[in-house]
C-alpha cells in the first residue's frame, strides 16, 4: 500500500492529481479523506496503524507543507519507520525548491532521489517513477541492477510459439514509436490473459495496461516510463507461465 503524507491545502491542488493516477494504475493508496471518519482518534488510525502497514510513502512537500504540523509530525513518523524497516519514501517538491526546504528536511531527503513538480508539468511523470520502482521490487531487483527489458535472449525462454512470434515482431517496432509499442503490448496482455497462460494475474496488471493502453486511443504521446512499465508487467506475467 502507498501512503500519501501531504498538507491539506494541497489536497485539490496536486494531491488528488497524484490519487488519480495510482488508482487508475490499480495501487492501494491510504489517503486520510478516505480512511478517517468524524471522530476517529487521527494519531492511532492515520499516523500509526496506516505508516505501519505501507512499505512506499509518497511525501508532497510545499510551503504548505512547512506551515502544517501535522504534516511536518506525520513525516517525522515516517522517517522514524523508515529506521525500524525497509521502506521506501518518494519525496516530491511541489511549487518549492530543495534549497528552499529547512536544513532538517534537506537532511532527510538529500540522499533520495526526489522530484520538483508544479501545476504545469504535473505529477503524472513521477507517478511512473514511482510505479516502475514498485514493479522492480515485486521482482527483487535492486537499486544497482540493470532494469529488465523485453528482448531476444528473453522471448527464447518462451515455450508458447505464437507468444514467442508476436513479440518477436514487438521488438520490430520502432523504439520512438511509444504509442504503438503500448498497443502491442496491451494485445500481448489480452494473448495471455484469454489464453490462461498465466495463473493468478494481479488486478493492478490489468488496471495497469489498460490504463496505458486507453491513452494510447487518444493520441497522447508517452514516454520511455510508461513503456518500462508496460514491459515490466508483460515480463512479471511470463514468468508466471
Amino acid at each position: 500500500m502507498i501512503f500519501l503524507c501531504f498538507s491539506s491545502g494541497d489536497r485539490y491542488s496536486i494531491v488528488k492529481s497524484c490519487l488519480y493516477h495510482l488508482k487508475n494504475y490499480g495501487y492501494d493508496t491510504w489517503y486520510d479523506y478516505h480512511e478517517l471518519i468524524l471522530g476517529d482518534k487521527k494519531r492511532e488510525k492515520n499516523f500509526e496503524k496506516a505508516i505501519q502497514a505501507c512499505d512506499y510513502f509518497i511525501i508532497i512537500y510545499s510551503r504548505g507543507f512547512l506551515n502544517s504540523p501535522c504534516a511536518i509530525n506525520e513525516e517525522s513518523l515516517i522517517f522514524e519507520e523508515k529506521s525500524k524497516r525497509n521502506i521506501t519514501i518518494f519525496p516530491l517538491l511541489y511549487d518549492i525548491k530543495f534549497n528552499e526546504l529547512p536544513n532538517f528536511i534537506q537532511i532527510k531527503i538529500e540522499n533520495l532521489i526526489y522530484n520538483e513538480i508544479t501545476d504545469e508539468t504535473g505529477c503524472i511523470a513521477s507517478i511512473n517513477q514511482i510505479i516502475v520502482k514498485i514493479l522492480l521490487d515485486q521482482m527483487g531487483y535492486n537499486e544497482f541492477d540493470i532494469t529488465p527489458s523485453i528482448n531476444y535472449s528473453f522471448i527464447q525462454k518462451c515455450n508458447d510459439v505464437y507468444l514467442k512470434s508476436i513479440l518477436s515482431e514487438y521488438l520490430n517496432i520502432s523504439k520512438e514509436n511509444f504509442n504503438a509499442r503500448i498497443s502491442f503490448l496491451y494485445c500481448i496482455y489480452r494473448y495471455i490473459e484469454i489464453n490462461s497462460l498465466s495463473k493468478n494475474i494481479p488486478t493492478y496488471y490489468l488496471q495497469t495496461i489498460t490504463y496505458l493502453s486507453h491513452y494510447t486511443k487518444l493520441n497522447i504521446p508517452y514516454n520511455h516510463k510508461e513503456i518500462i512499465i508496460a514491459e515490466l508487467v508483460i515480463i512479471n506475467l511470463l514468468n508466471l507461465i
